[in-house]
């Protein structure tokens, strides 16, 4: 039996003290969007990570705090890995459409039901048992940095200025994260890439009160003002006509399009899950799939003015506004095209529609699928799990995980998963599977010591 073998064989002897301590961490609750149970989660997951051998501290940041972690290699020249996920969880409202209490983490046949124990406390106990399981097993073969987030669910917006901060203390040779579950047919997925995103809000006044509509002969409806704005920024072959705005557009490279065309895309499926009956420019195929990874987007999310209420109400609305979001790919830079938004307005003769914005943006973000990294993390998946995983050169969702990380500190990264496929993300009865999240364990044991194993034979 070798290392990976026994390290495999502790998981399966110390099954239920691994379960039991997943359930100690899922019944704290750490709901960001209010703050409750998040800052008592932080510490209690710290002093879990020390029961395993985890330097362990919380530490501060604008809003809820980092969780960050360190654990040396049993060698000198072993390679350091840094390791994202999060452990904040959504809101379990409405707590009574759940058939068991989401903060109970009770196991139902060979399923662990509670809000977390997917998005991201299993993906994110998987990481912390695995160092549990080397060291009983023959050591830890890489150094490992983990930074678990206390606000991913809320955006992580303290999360850049942290790592500017502390770019010396995250110095690492690659990034992984783990969160969410696998893909239909119960499928590993890995993603080596997320879309970036900006959002605003545009504002328009009209007069200073809502007014009886014939007063639109004279008075500007800024409703219209807003649909006219809207109009100058696309078309309707959907381009975009923001001077500039795909100037900076990174185009998949000939490998990234091999991923594509062996992703299984399968039109009619995709259709039938979004409620379409067809895709946007009547793309198939491939096609269809770079189109959703590769292709940035003006959305408008929503739309707001006057009245639209049951009856007739003839209204000149006082004020308008529409909320709208940019899906970006690389290289394209959010506070650039906040940029060209505003110059492209004042350009059309907008200049009095308000941009409302906060935050930074998210930074797209993508690693090279050939660097030796993405496939150590390939060539472990298809070990554990026995079946190819699903490579995605790039997501379509945004993020700050891995990638992103790694595209900060300048080092390759990927983001996969633990989960089993239909987790109820984010809804009620959310789950786990037991045999999802030991199978994680064993999944980033070997990614860990298949690293280490690819590193020493570089030397």
């Amino acid at each position: 039996m070798n290392s990976i073998e026994r390290t495999w064989q502790f998981v399966d002897d110390n099954s239920s003290q691994l379960i039991a301590d997943l359930q100690r961490f899922v019944q704290q609750k750490s709901i960001s969007s209010s703050g409750e149970g998040v800052e008592v989660c932080a510490g209690l997951l710290a002093s879990m990570m020390e029961e395993v051998g985890i330097d362990a501290k919380v530490m501060p940041t604008e809003g809820l705090p980092v969780v960050f972690g360190h654990v040396a290699a049993d060698r000198d020249d072993a390679p350091t890995l840094l390791i994202y996920t999060h452990y904040d969880v959504q809101p379990a409202e409405p707590e009574e459409d759940w058939e068991s209490p989401p903060w109970e983490a009770r196991i139902v046949e060979d399923r662990i039901i509670g809000r977390g124990t997917t998005d991201a406390k299993g993906n994110l106990m998987a990481h912390i048992k695995a160092v549990q399981a080397l060291k009983a097993t023959g050591g830890m073969p890489i150094n490992i940095k983990f930074i678990f987030d206390g606000e991913e669910e809320s955006g992580s917006p303290s999360l850049p200025a942290f790592v500017d901060a502390n770019r010396d203390l995250l110095q690492a040779d690659a990034a992984l994260s783990f969160d969410g579950g696998f893909d239909a047919g119960n499928v590993p997925r890995i993603n080596l890439g997320t879309s970036g995103l900006l959002f605003v809000q545009l504002k328009a006044r009209g007069g200073q009160n809502d007014l009886h509509s014939a007063r639109a002969r004279l008075v500007p409806n800024p409703a219209w003002k807003l649909v006219w704005a809207l109009s100058s920024m696309k078309d309707k072959d959907s381009n975009i006509l923001i001077d500039g705005f795909y100037d900076d557009v990174r185009l998949p490279t000939p490998r990234e399009r091999e991923l594509l065309e062996q992703a299984g895309w399968d039109d009619e499926e995709q259709k039938r899950s979004l409620g379409t009956d067809e895709f946007v420019g009547g793309v198939s195929g491939t096609d269809a799939l770079q189109q959703l990874l590769f292709t940035p987007t003006c959305n408008i999310a929503g739309f707001a003015s006057g009245y639209v209420g049951e009856g007739r109400k003839t209204l000149l609305p006082a004020t308008a506004a529409v909320n709208i979001d940019f899906r970006l790919v690389s290289d394209q830079d959010p506070s650039d095209i906040l940029a060209k938004l505003r110059a492209h307005l004042d350009r059309h003769g907008f200049e009095d529609i308000e941009i409302d914005h906060e935050g930074g943006g998210i930074e797209p973000s993508r690693t090279n699928p050939d660097d030796p990294f993405v496939q150590v993390v390939v060539d472990a998946a298809k070990t554990v799990y026995q079946k190819d995983p699903t490579v995605r050169p790039t997501g379509d969702a945004s993020g700050r995980q891995a990638v992103w990380l790694a595209g900060k500190l300048g080092i390759p990264g990927a983001g996969t998963a633990v989960g089993p496929p239909d987790w109820r993300g984010h809804a009620a009865n959310e789950f786990m599977t037991i045999q999802h999240f030991l199978d994680g364990i064993k999944y980033a044991a070997t990614i860990w010591t298949n690293w280490a194993e690819t590193h020493a034979s570089n030397q």
